[in-house]
């Protein structure tokens, strides 16, 4: 029942040097000219609770949640916090999943709060100082929604360019590291439940969006057309990236997908999927619609708005890999 500055507190009395898991997002809202692209490196962090355990994180050398930094490996992750594995135990994260299930090494630049032009930035950043054979990029239901913040940054905006290869992030990643310490201990009394740190926004954007709808009385396709032309340039830019890399770009469903905006959920799938034929798009809400009978058991206690259950994961994984081979 302990809220996240709680955790913080408790462990902090103990002696544990951790921080709430503040992101790149919570960055955006400050409207700053240059954003940290990721956690602090090397560090602790608690971020969240869905199945009774709080989730701790300990970020590697570049920020991201992986054992260590890895500069050969099989498969690229990148989205948000499914990408990152939020609130599972270490063993379900996807990461994890795809080395230990299925032998291929992953190594996730997924970012709880990342939206689509962020994950792009790190797309960037990583390609100076890796090698890998897939790329697999989790875009989840409040993705579309994301592009509004992230296209208020110049800083990122600046990705979408195809001359424009690198801020040269991960070389001066040591000067964020004072700043980033310094915003999280001043603002922990106004974290409360966390707009970053839990993700608990992105379940008002389905209702907003459809409140601007009725306001504007656009049809759906006209009411999304902004966030597909952006989605087109951030697809074809990760193509212009990586064109020997075979990019799978995976559609993951919220929970009201199977409840009452299957139409909605599909047609979300349909936009994207229509963007590039370079990449090769999967869609997870229609896998397990025609799979398995309760959409509950694949969400953190089939909690609305959750993240994956282990078992969601592990089939997430399970019908990637199954994709991947084929």
């Amino acid at each position: 029942k302990r809220k996240i500055l709680e955790v913080v507190r408790d462990e902090r009395i103990l002696g544990k040097d951790i921080y709430p898991h503040v992101v790149p997002r919570e960055f955006l809202k400050q409207n700053k000219e240059t954003i940290p692209l990721t956690p602090l490196p090397d560090t602790l962090f608690v971020s969240c609770n869905e199945l009774g355990e709080w989730k701790y994180i300990q970020t590697d050398e570049l920020g991201f949640n992986n054992k260590e930094f890895l500069n050969s490996f099989d498969i690229l992750l990148m989205g948000d916090s499914f990408a990152e594995g939020s609130c599972v135990k270490q063993e379900y994260e996807p990461a994890n999943i795809f080395e230990n299930n299925h032998q291929l090494k992953t190594y996730t630049i997924g970012v709880s709060g990342n939206g689509p032009l962020i994950s792009l930035a790190l797309a960037h950043e990583i390609k100076l100082i890796t090698e890998f054979d897939y790329i697999v990029w989790l875009i989840f239901d409040n993705d579309f929604y994301d592009l509004g913040i992230e296209m208020n940054s110049n800083y990122l905006k600046k990705y979408l360019n195809e001359d424009f290869v690198s801020h040269n992030y991960f070389s001066l990643i040591e000067s964020n590291i004072d700043f980033q310490k310094n915003y999280i201990e001043e603002n922990l009394s106004s974290f409360k439940t966390g707009f970053s740190l839990k993700e608990s926004i992105f379940e008002l954007k389905p209702l907003i969006y459809r409140i601007n709808r009725l306001i504007s009385q656009k049809e759906p396709e006209d009411a999304m057309e902004y966030d597909k032309d952006i989605f087109k340039q951030i697809f074809n830019k990760i193509v212009y990236l990586y064109p020997e890399k075979k990019i799978f770009v995976v559609y993951l469903p919220e929970t009201t997908c199977f409840k009452n905006r299957s139409e909605e959920c599909n047609q979300r799938f349909n936009e994207i999927s229509s963007l590039s034929n370079k990449i090769i798009y999967l869609n997870f809400f229609e896998y397990l619609k025609d799979n398995f009978k309760n959409y509950k058991d694949m969400y953190a206690l089939g909690q609305d708005r959750a993240h994956f259950s282990p078992t969601g994961y592990n089939q997430l994984v399970k019908f990637i890999y199954n994709k991947i081979q084929n």
